[in-house]
């Protein structure tokens, strides 16, 4: 568990290894700002951010020391950044109006916060007159937020505002103090006491360190204490994180480095005010992730925080149920499956996070305001429904698609590139491959909701649905996790809404194929760019064929993630009737990085039910287990027409898969352990046998008569000896 000290020991050497490199940062920040004047024109002046935390870490150890060096260095560093700015080319500068009175020297989003907490930090070693350059670089720098008043319940706003408290805290004195305040304030209200409207786990950091230091800065913290979002937002960070100690780089995101450091502060500050021992172990399994990693100053400088907020006397604990897993469903929107929180756990994370039912006038502003097109509003990529990150025995399995590559593209936003289902208009000609999904176009709104989240006997079961009105397709998919293997069944259900030619492509990303079959890859990603992953595991991925419908395969390479990929794609084209059902099914079985035999892989059929569409079912043999998961694809199929209460009805929703008959939406039997189950069904046949059937119940109806139904059952299991 990391302590202060051991925060500080960090920072005091990444301050010994690089405060001697001030120069030539400075001079690679120059060569590097010369030669993108694309960017300058695109997101206008940059300063030299290393700088600015070499600064800041300078301002703290004098803080610490008492030694007035620091503070000298800090401040000179500071005076600074106003000469920079003359690099920027006058041809440049006309182009933006936000620099008539003047190119800001700092980044007006990101910088302020810093610089204004580094400045009172050395306040009382300067003299008057410097201390007031200091604050008229401030005031430099906060000034394009009255041309720009980005608002909205994201990071970009709450930055913003806070930036503007701790410089009004800083600087009381200036001429501007009252205006950054009232300003601040307006800025903060979207995010106070509400959700983030951000689906990005890299920004989602930012924003709530951003607004606890709000909060501080305008002496809310204990207002902030009572409010339930920056708790769940935390408590919700803690469930995410994987057993290699990160969390999924979702969304706008960069691998190993969206925020990590920011969540750990956070995490820090929550684990204190909450009393909250998850937080606190989500916190130490971020710091051990670190660990033999070479103390640098953006990480120094992200520890500040992390050391003011730490509290010694917390100690961490992971929850006792390894099956912790459930996010909430209206925000957060995520599933994650685990078989425990140690090192070497499987784990998964599903996300189904659409754009959302609140925040509607701050999203429509930005969509309004900024060149944000590819994204849902705000940070989030087109991964609903997709896999974010699997994990198993120290190995990443499958990973995120990364943030865009070249502004102000939409590169890896898109669908296509997350381990998803997609469809497109059309039908795909027979020799194309899966690349030609591509899609680097705009977002397409979509609704996402989680139907089922629940488990039977050692069977974990999700589902969640993704609707695509305007394309006129809706998706299911369930997910069935075997912990004791471990390996996650998926099936997926597209249900047509209305007649079209479409092609759908089931879509699995990795960077090595280290074995093929007629139905199956094993792989292995052997790194995320410059990260080097382990060789403890590698993926299995079964597609197998549905008999009655006509798939085929695609193997491709393309770019991903910054590097090239693998995309290993299940597809179909052709005409969809309305009202008619397609399946595909994956099995995903992490295995050790030497490749099994035959004998020692799962064999995997798939049984679809009758009536044809109904629903399907997925046998697994493995290790003298046979389990047989089967999920239904019309969750309505048994609802009389009649409007009565209650509405099932078995003759009418019933499903037979091969010796398993049932109408509920989901079933697992167990041979060898002797058990079945179902969840949502009033009753369930094996083998001709009746083990459960729900008994009738007279209801009272809309006319007040009485007619006696069946009410479903939620989850149902039994002996196969039961007969009942």
């Amino acid at each position: 568990m990391p302590t202060r000290d051991d925060y500080l020991r960090y920072i005091r050497a990444a301050y010994a290894r690089e405060h001697g490199r001030l120069d030539a940062e400075i001079a690679a920040w120059q060569k590097q700002f010369r030669a993108n004047a694309a960017l300058n024109t695109l997101f206008g002046y940059s300063p030299p951010r290393w700088s600015l935390h070499m600064a800041a870490v300078a301002a703290f150890l004098h803080e610490q020391t008492g030694d007035i060096a620091y503070a000298h260095e800090a401040a000179d560093i500071l005076l600074r950044f106003p000469e920079w700015t003359r690099l920027l080319p006058a041809e440049v500068i006309a182009t933006r109006p936000e620099y008539a009175e003047g190119v800001p020297p700092l980044d007006t989003t990101f910088d302020p916060l810093v610089y204004g907490a580094a400045c009172a930090r050395i306040r009382l070693a300067l003299d008057a007159a410097t201390y007031a350059r200091l604050a008229e670089i401030a005031a430099d720098s906060l000034r394009p937020i009255w041309r720009f008043p980005e608002w909205g319940g994201h990071n970009r706003a709450l930055l913003r505002a806070a930036s503007l408290a701790i410089c009004a805290r800083a600087f009381p004195e200036h001429a501007r103090a009252d205006a950054w305040t009232e300003m601040a304030d307006e800025l903060a209200e979207e995010s106070w006491g509400r959700w983030s409207i951000e689906d990005a786990v890299m920004y989602q950091a930012h924003w709530l360190r951003a607004l606890v230091q709000y909060a501080e800065a305008r002496g809310q913290a204990p207002a902030l204490v009572d409010f339930v979002q920056p708790r769940l937002t935390l408590r919700a960070a803690s469930q995410l994180m994987s057993p290699v100690g990160i969390l999924p780089d979702i969304g706008d995101s960069h691998w190993q480095a969206s925020g990590q450091w920011e969540w750990l502060a956070c995490l820090e500050w929550g684990a204190a005010t909450y009393r909250d021992p998850l937080m606190k172990w989500a916190a130490a399994r971020l710091w051990e992730a670190s660990e033999g990693t070479t103390p640098n100053i953006h990480g120094a400088q992200a520890l500040l925080l992390a050391w003011r907020w730490c509290d010694d006397a917390m100690q961490p604990a992971a929850p006792a149920d390894p099956l912790h897993d459930a996010l909430d469903d209206l925000v957060v929107k995520k599933v994650v499956f685990r078989t425990g929180w140690e090192a070497r756990a499987a784990y998964a994370c599903l996300n189904y996070r659409d754009e959302g039912s609140y925040g509607r006038v701050a999203r429509d502003y930005l969509r309004t305001t900024l060149a944000v097109s590819a994204e849902k509003m705000h940070h989030g990529h087109a991964d609903e429904g997709g896999f974010s990150l699997l994990v198993h025995d120290g190995t990443v399995l499958l990973h995120e698609g990364g943030y865009r590559e070249s502004p102000p593209d939409g590169m890896y936003r898109g669908d296509y590139y997350h381990n998803r289902l997609i469809w497109r208009p059309g039908a795909l000609s027979a020799g194309a491959d899966a690349t030609a999904l591509r899609d680097l176009g705009r977002y397409r709104p979509v609704t996402a909701e989680r139907l089922y989240l629940t488990r039977l006997g050692d069977v974990e079961i999700a589902r969640v649905r993704v609707t695509d009105a305007a394309a006129g397709v809706q998706w299911d998919r369930s997910v069935f996790f075997v912990s004791d293997m471990p390996c996650w069944v998926v099936i997926d259900a597209a249900f047509a809404l209305n007649d079209a030619a479409r092609t759908f492509g089931l879509l699995w990303w990795t960077t090595d194929v280290l074995a093929r079959g007629p139905a199956w890859a094993d792989t292995h990603i052997a790194g995320v760019q410059s990260w080097r992953n382990a060789r403890d595991a590698a993926l299995r991925i079964y597609t197998p064929d549905i008999p009655g419908q006509t798939l085929r395969r695609s193997e491709a390479r393309d770019r991903r993630s910054f590097q090239e990929e693998t995309l290993l794609a299940t597809l179909h084209a052709g005409e969809q009737r309305g009202g008619q059902y397609l399946n595909f099914v994956t099995v995903l079985w992490p295995h050790a990085y030497a490749l099994p035999d035959d004998t020692a892989a799962p064999a995997v059929t798939v049984t679809p039910a009758e009536p044809a569409g109904r629903g399907l079912a997925v046998r697994l043999e493995w290790q003298g287990a046979t389990r047989l998961l089967a999920a239904a694809n019309d969750l309505e199929a048994g609802w009389l027409a009649e409007d009565v209460r209650p509405r099932y009805a078995f003759a009418q929703g019933k499903a037979a898969y091969g010796s398993l008959t049932t109408d509920a939406a989901f079933a697992v039997v167990d041979e060898r352990a002797g058990w079945a189950g179902f969840i949502d069904g009033t009753r369930l046949d094996l083998a001709g046998a009746t083990l459960y059937e729900g008994l009738p119940h007279a209801m009272f109806q809309e006319d007040r008569s009485d007619r006696p139904g069946v009410p479903a059952r939620f989850r149902w299991t039994g002996r196969l000896s039961s007969g009942s």
